[in-house]
């Protein structure tokens, strides 16, 4: 192109904030600005000119503009390779320079629930985009708000770098790609096919440790909303809470769970849940993350008011519980999404995803192999059973009325695990012969439960698929312990 000459700008945006300033740095770097009806409307009460994009397609808006700037003229001016090309004029098509869109807020309606959200689907601004990108070293593609104001930062005389240039491309590619991948997956994709790309959702101080940089990208929906930030979470904040959170959507309405490094220490359901699960281990509760499937209200600020937690994530907050919580300095508060399935589970090790199914169900599975377990206990399998899968393998917990007693995992071999919980346990005097000791797989040998036998735990909930489990059932049946095999595990690595 010829210095000076005049070029030749497309802007389509849902969100016309700050969008004067884009029209009048284009005006003076010689752009002849073309909009749809919105962004023209809006440069124009501005005093920007700006012609109608009708004059580049040829065609009117029409189906309520559904149909606005998908045309032969339009696509030929963003994917000719030069201004001068012989088809652009004998067709009498206009070039295209610049095309700054932002696509129809699909992924933002998702995340507010928003239920009818095909006519959130863009179908215009990503054929631009694309095309603008594929193009990229004649055409300045600028795929949302972020990527203009860094063509305004670097243009100079009505140009920008070759590098920036494939910079704005590749980050055109991605946006749309993840648009796309949204898109899918809310009309219920298979789950075959699984992308990275993601935006950025919420600053981070740093990554686990203090000397790694770090960004937090939303996949999908996030499974929280901030309402207060006493300062900057960090990941390792967003892991615990994550963990909190979903134990406690699977554990049901009204329970409560307390997490500290990614582990449960404290759990329960029914009455005074949160109080319970604080007092499961309050000593390592101690800066923890406490989640609960419910609306906070003044009791139960009142009750943490004077608590050292990192975070408090809830369905929600009672005014007043909420200003009685806004006092503590540094807390956050995170109102929890319940629709944190969207995506699958995700796992990485090294540079290998795993992407699986979630470890959840409706109900658990199992026979009782000895004893005659009674319905406390059968009730607290299903509550002990989703806890335990919370729990780094080897797991071991242990519960009773809808409580988390004790817990032991992270262990290499599961005697350690249990002597672990079976320890804690008896330092808070929480030995009982009705208390439900559960694995997250199964004994190997019979020693583990010899351990818990003589502790006094008289039911014991595990699967089953060693070489030794008649022995583990001799044992249990000789001693008058009550075995219940579970028809699945719960490994967590």
């Amino acid at each position: 192109m010829k210095k000076g000459e005049e070029k030749n700008a497309i802007i389509s945006v849902s969100s016309k904030e700050g969008l004067e300033v884009v029209g009048n740095f284009l005006t003076l770097n010689k752009f002849n600005i073309f909009g749809t009806s919105g962004t023209r409307a809006y440069l124009e009460k501005n005093g920007i000119r700006c012609e109608s994009i009708e004059k580049l397609t040829g065609n009117p808006e029409i189906l309520g503009g559904r149909v606005k700037t998908l045309s032969a003229a339009l696509s030929a001016g963003i994917l000719a390779e030069d201004r001068e090309d012989n088809d652009l004029k004998r067709f009498g098509y206009v070039p295209i320079d610049l095309v700054y869109v932002e696509l129809y807020d699909f992924i933002g309606s998702f995340r507010r629930g928003d239920r009818d959200l095909v006519e959130f689907i863009d179908i215009g601004g990503v054929t631009m985009l694309r095309a603008a990108a594929k193009n990229f070293k004649r055409v300045i593609t600028a795929p949302g708000k972020g990527s203009m104001e860094r063509i305004m930062a670097t243009m100079k005389d009505g140009e920008i770098s070759m590098d920036v240039r494939k910079s704005l491309a590749a980050e055109t590619f991605r946006s749309t790609s993840f648009y796309d991948y949204a898109i899918s997956q809310w009309l219920g994709a298979d789950g075959s096919v699984f992308t990275t790309g993601g935006t950025e959702y919420t600053k981070l101080r740093y990554g686990e440790n203090p000397h790694q940089r770090a960004q937090a990208f939303a996949l999908y929906r996030p499974f929280f909303e901030i309402l207060k930030v006493g300062k900057e979470v960090s990941f390792n904040n967003i892991i615990d809470a994550w963990a909190a959170w979903e134990l406690s959507l699977r554990l049901g309405t009204g329970s409560s769970t307390v997490v500290k490094h990614a582990a449960p220490c404290g759990a329960a359901t029914g009455t005074n849940s949160i109080e319970r699960a604080y007092a499961t281990d309050s000593v390592s509760a101690y800066g923890g993350i406490l989640a609960y499937n419910g609306t906070v209200g003044l009791r139960e600020a009142t009750f943490l008011k004077d608590k050292f937690l990192e975070v408090i994530i809830a369905r929600d907050f009672e005014s007043e519980a909420y200003d009685q919580l806004d006092k503590k300095k540094n807390i956050r508060l995170l109102r929890g999404n319940e629709d944190v399935y969207s995506i699958p589970d995700i796992r990485s090790a090294g540079n290998v995803l795993l992407v699986q199914e979630w470890n959840r169900r409706s109900h658990v599975q199992f026979e009782v192999r000895c004893g005659s377990p009674s319905e406390g206990v059968l009730s607290d399998l299903k509550f002990g059973w989703e806890v335990v899968k919370s729990i780094k393998s080897n797991a071991i917990s242990i519960v009773m009325d809808g409580w988390l007693l004790s817990s032991g995992g992270g262990q290499p071999n599961r005697v350690d695990s249990v002597k672990m919980a079976l320890t804690r346990a008896r330092e808070l005097g929480r030995l009982n012969q009705n208390a439900l000791l559960i694995s997250d797989g199964f004994f190997p040998f019979s020693d583990s439960v010899e351990l818990i036998e003589g502790s006094g735990i008289k039911n014991i909930a595990a699967p089953m698929g060693s070489i030794r489990d008649n022995d583990v059932l001799d044992y249990s049946r000789n001693h008058g312990l009550t075995f219940i095999e579970i028809k699945e595990r719960a490994f967590r690595h």
